[in-house]
């Protein structure tokens, strides 16, 4: 179930991914709520941190519960740009965050960017087991597409050699 604050924060997580774009990042951001209230944001800082788990998911994840000495997020919603990623609905699913709002299918983003058919996040965070992640998505599905508009997409391997001139693979 949608609702006006779950489009407002989702749009806080579209402007997380244009600044994400702005700076030479993939345009994606994440927002955390707890209560109502904005308690992380982030977005994608793969390249430039020389690291490829650094998504935008799990940077609020990670910053919140390191900063709080968190290790369960129950009753957290998490809002992202696009559909979550297998490994950071991994991420969702092990902070045992209670809902996951999100703007475009990881289906679109696959055909956009060339990638393979991947699982979709609600597979992943709701197989077998009790705990049970609500997902809801897309949401505001031209809104987030907007925020690919003239986007090209370059590996990100590729940007972190001419970042940093490595030949590291």
């Amino acid at each position: 179930m949608t609702t006006g604050t779950d489009e407002h924060f989702l749009r806080l997580a579209f402007k997380l991914a244009l600044k994400a774009r702005q700076q030479g990042a993939d345009p994606f951001g994440a927002v955390l709520v707890h209560d109502g209230t904005v308690v992380a944001q982030d977005r994608d800082r793969s390249v430039e941190a020389s690291d490829p788990t650094y998504h935008a998911e799990l940077a609020v994840i990670s910053a919140y519960c390191r900063e709080n000495h968190a290790f369960s997020l129950e009753g957290f919603t998490l809002y992202a740009s696009v559909e979550p990623c297998m490994m950071c609905a991994g991420a969702i699913y092990w902070a045992r965050i209670s809902r996951v709002v999100f703007g475009a299918p990881q289906a679109v983003l696959q055909q956009m960017t060339g990638g393979t058919p991947k699982p979709s996040c609600e597979s992943i965070l709701n197989m077998g087991g009790k705990q049970r992640v609500e997902v809801v998505g897309p949401l505001l599905l031209d809104e987030a597409l907007a925020v690919f508009e003239g986007y090209v997409w370059t590996p990100r391997l590729t940007r972190h050699r001419q970042l940093f001139g490595t030949s590291s693979s």
